[in-house]
């Protein structure tokens, strides 16, 4: 299916007056207002059902285990809240191609969406996080206590807490991507490189995740933040060599939550900070990413506008 009438907003040529683009700027004014709006919310429910904070509530809505907390509300609103927090930057991403580019924007975004026919490098690389907690986990001595089960086997696939199949559809993978790399990305390239793009995205997305951060130690809260701005270069990497396709990089990002899986597999992990070891892999590997998009001067990267 052919596109290519989908025409990008025309941009001031004026060297020295560049004008916003103000699609983008409602996008993450959408994508920050819906979670952060919702913080109030929570907060008062917590207050009123007992529970200590908004993070341990939306924490309990997540798993769907409410466990010692008198809810004021049915549970199944609290879970509701929670996905339209980590929803936000694919509703903003759908409503904004909805208005600039209708019915053809929508039809190119299903395309990213189902394109799987990528190449099998890209699916191996979109595995990195699991290869990596493989590697922490052989590092940490904690491979003698494998456990895998008909029940473990259920919990680390469809289990709320940890499933896989959770974080691909109902958590950051499908509920972040349609917006970042599905209308975010391809945006930002058509007036900048790929480097500038995934700079960009990875400082908003980054601040995007203050509100859970907030009562954590300082180096918890730069690591984290310096953590989520390398994954973008990485996920730009996934999105650009995959020829625009975002199932790599959503399986990515699933991958890249799902710590919780290993830790099902392999009890022993829950004895120390394993993850440290992954983390700096992964901290490595996008500043390695970032050095490569920023060296490549060509902008090669699918957009909005080109042709499937």
């Amino acid at each position: 299916m052919t596109i290519s009438k989908i025409q990008p907003e025309k941009k001031s040529t004026s060297p020295s007056v560049r004008t916003p683009d103000w699609p983008l700027i409602i996008f993450f004014g959408i994508a920050f207002l819906i979670p952060w709006s919702m913080i109030p919310v929570l907060s008062s429910i917590a207050r009123q059902s007992g529970v200590s904070d908004w993070t341990v509530l939306s924490q309990m809505g997540e798993a769907l285990d409410f466990s010692g907390a008198d809810l004021v509300v049915p549970g199944w609103v609290v879970y509701f809240i929670t996905r339209l927090q980590d929803f936000a930057f694919s509703i903003a991403g759908v409503i904004m191609i909805a208005y600039l580019y209708r019915r053809d924007g929508l039809a190119k975004l299903w395309q990213r969406l189902t394109h799987w026919q990528v190449g099998w490098r890209w699916y191996l690389a979109a595995f990195i996080p699991f290869g990596l907690y493989g590697l922490a986990t052989v590092l940490s001595g904690s491979l003698s206590s494998f456990n895998l089960t008909i029940a473990t086997i259920g919990k680390i696939l469809f289990s709320a807490e940890a499933g896989f199949l959770v974080y691909f559809f109902l958590r950051g993978a499908m509920g972040e991507e349609l917006g970042l790399r599905g209308f975010a990305l391809p945006r930002l390239q058509e007036s900048m490189s790929p480097f500038r793009a995934s700079a960009v995205i990875g400082a908003l997305w980054a601040a995007w995740h203050l509100p859970v951060l907030l009562g954590r130690d300082l180096i918890s809260v730069i690591a984290f933040l310096l953590l989520a701005f390398m994954l973008s270069f990485i996920f730009t990497w996934l999105f650009n060599g995959s020829k625009g396709s975002l199932l790599p990089v959503m399986i990515f990002h699933a991958a890249q939550n799902a710590e919780e899986i290993f830790e099902i597999v392999f009890p022993k992990l829950l004895e120390g900070d394993w993850e440290l070891i992954s983390s700096l892999a992964l901290l490595l590997i996008g500043l390695i990413i970032g050095i490569f998009l920023w060296r490549k001067q060509k902008n090669q990267q699918p957009s909005l506008q080109e042709n499937a």
